[in-house]
């Protein structure tokens, strides 16, 4: 694949517990293909292609599997042409709010915690922390990116009410799956040099056509506003 363009992959979530709707999949499915953006690198929206699991072991999976690069794991489905690797700028990872919180907010988390997951996954098993400690990981990692910054430009493009920034994602599997990925390029060495550069943004319930319609349009907006931070612009990818 050529580096004219930033590669962004982005996940979305399967329905879970009593809701038969996620936001986060409808939204995933609904952003373009690309964002094209005059004057400066095009963005490819890289869409995880498989239904996530609500275990934390599946967590770690996407993580890697994203991180790794198979063209052949993200929609839209590869040309013949293209190559089969894809170098990943930028994880953005979907969710929905549940959970208690307002249910009609936007919220763009920052950082997520290695210890504290007391809510079992569908097969039972807790995060074990041990094992991530004994990795040399720390108690929280944090993204790299501005997220304050990329949220301003969104509440600018976008001034209706319901937009929060956040410090984390509530000590369950959206904050694990932040941790997951932010943790991966801190053990895998050709990954280093991509460390912060994920990010978590929930979506509201609400899930009319008009409501995921200004859901993407968000999610687009907040895409574009972090590949212009000065992380990435740093790196040589602007």
């Amino acid at each position: 694949m050529t580096n004219d363009c930033l590669n962004v992959a982005v996940t979305g979530n399967p329905p879970f517990m009593e809701y038969p709707f996620n936001t986060s999949q409808l939204v995933r499915d609904a952003l373009p293909d690309m964002i094209q953006r005059p004057g400066k690198k095009d963005i490819r929206v890289l869409k995880y292609y498989r239904d996530t699991l609500d275990t934390y072991d599946d967590v770690r999976f996407v993580s890697r599997d994203i991180w790794a690069g198979d063209r052949s794991h993200f929609l839209p489905k590869p040309s013949d042409a293209e190559d089969q690797h894809v170098d990943i700028d930028l994880i953005l990872h979907i969710g929905m709010i549940a959970l208690g919180w307002d249910h009609k907010q936007f919220r763009f988390e920052t950082m997520a915690r290695r210890d504290g997951y007391e809510l079992p996954g569908d097969d039972g098993k807790h995060v074990d922390s041990a094992l991530l400690k004994a990795l040399g990981l720390p108690e929280m990692l944090s993204t790299s990116l501005d997220v304050e910054a990329a949220w301003q430009q969104v509440k600018k493009e976008h001034p209706v009410g319901g937009r929060v920034l956040d410090s984390h994602a509530c000590l369950y599997f959206c904050e694990f799956r932040l941790y997951s990925s932010l943790a991966e390029p801190c053990l895998v060495k050709e990954f280093s040099h991509k460390k912060g550069r994920v990010v978590f943004e929930h979506l509201p319930q609400a899930h009319t056509p008009e409501a995921i319609d200004l859901a993407r349009d968000v999610t687009v907006s907040y895409i574009t506003a972090l590949t212009d931070d000065a992380v990435l612009v740093g790196n040589g990818l602007e």
